[in-house]
């Protein structure tokens, strides 16, 4: 474990082009204690103002936005000469990775609840698409890296959108240099492969890929080159969902094509008009795909995880007691908390409040409080992003 300013850096969860991203745990008094990500700009780009510029950018975009289905920032700070931002952690996996587990374990994801994903999804985009600065000035934010790595599905069925590391937004520091295309090459729309000028369609081809993808369990435009794999970006036939597999209703067939329309203009024009339609498809075809049917098969799904890592990924709850803190802080006061039954001779006792409640199945070690418990390890919120 390494502290890195006023964070405990529990453990590494990603590397990426601009940063490394760790679990991290904040401590406070009182036994005070809030798991979150910290991203921190890798020390080598430390003097590169290019690079300092966009993670300032990814910060300061991300600090405005401000909504359930978007992963929330925190701060951004500089700790003995390194930029970091502060953010939520989700505890949970990518789109991806919870349909390749469902696959092997249940059967496969219900089309309900990969309904229920993708249109809380494409809420957090809306959003974003939406934001305006403190001023009132609408900022255009385009994602640009749309993806099922940056989709994240919580254990307790919470939609989060995250990384806005390469978004476009007027009024940034970084400018992108004419000829290089940012994003993942096979969840690009076609005019961002031709690196035409993006607006907020971009995003919704982008989430129509990665519904196409989960209702398949086939990559779309994936090839074995990044040239082949953006030519069929651009050109490649799209087979109704329905007629690449079995089991997707031609209902839903719609919804998805239009999704995935080359031309802007016959495509959803805001992603909350995507949204609406996966919520009028799920009314209209009466099937279980509320949060709250999402949330209990993300806690069978992952029973085993959250079973074993319950104490370690959350923080510990202390039993705080004012009264006794008033008297335990007394010069006159005798009290101790009620640590005898741990063994310890009276005099040894700590006066403090009652401590964290140990696992169960496990021995209270005797040490004065408020001594918290550390993180043993926690999942993995998200894995090594493609980096182009």
């Amino acid at each position: 474990m390494e502290t890195f300013g006023r964070y405990e850096l529990l453990r590494k969860l990603a590397t990426g082009g601009m940063g490394q991203v760790f679990l991290a745990r904040q401590k406070g008094p009182v036994g005070f204690q809030k798991l979150l990500v910290v991203k921190r700009l890798l020390p080598h780009l430390s003097e590169d103002t290019d690079f300092i510029k966009m993670f300032l950018d990814e910060a300061r975009i991300a600090g405005i936005l401000n909504h359930p289905n978007i992963a929330q920032i925190y701060e951004l700070g500089d700790a003995d000469g390194v930029l970091y931002i502060a953010m939520e952690y989700v505890q949970g996996e990518a789109v991806s990775q919870v349909n390749a587990r469902a696959n092997h374990r249940k059967g496969g994801l219900p089309l309900g609840l990969k309904c229920r994903i993708i249109a809380d999804a494409a809420a957090g985009l809306d959003h974003a698409h939406q934001a305006r600065s403190p001023s009132g000035r609408k900022l255009g934010l385009i994602h640009r890296d749309v993806s099922p790595q940056n989709v994240l599905v919580g254990f307790n069925g919470n939609v989060k959108i995250i990384d806005f590391g390469v978004a476009k937004v007027s009024g940034k520091l970084s400018h992108t240099v004419v000829g290089t295309i940012k994003g993942k090459h096979a969840y690009m729309s076609p005019e961002q492969a031709r690196d035409e000028e993006l607006d907020a369609r971009s995003d919704v081809y982008g989430l129509g890929i990665v519904f196409y993808e989960l209702l398949t369990s086939q990559r779309l435009f994936k090839r074995e080159s990044d040239m082949a794999t953006l030519k069929a970006v651009v050109g490649a036939k799209v087979l109704p969902p329905s007629e690449a597999v079995p089991g997707v209703p031609k209902s839903l067939d719609a919804v998805v094509m239009k999704a995935l329309a080359r031309k802007r203009e016959e495509r959803f024009q805001s992603a909350g008009e995507f949204q609406l339609a996966l919520e009028d498809f799920l009314l209209a075809e009466r099937l279980p795909g509320t949060p709250a049917h999402l949330t209990a098969f993300m806690k069978e799904l992952f029973a085993s995880e959250l079973e074993e890592e319950r104490f370690a990924s959350e923080p510990t709850v202390i039993q705080y007691d004012p009264r006794l803190a008033r008297e335990t802080s007394s010069p006159s006061s005798t009290k101790v908390a009620p640590a005898q039954a741990q063994g310890l001779p009276q005099a040894k006792q700590a006066r403090a409040p009652v401590g964290a409640t140990p696992p169960k199945g496990r021995t209270a070690q005797a040490a004065p409080l408020p001594a918290a418990r550390r993180p043993t390890g926690t999942r993995n919120s998200g894995e090594d992003t493609e980096e182009t």
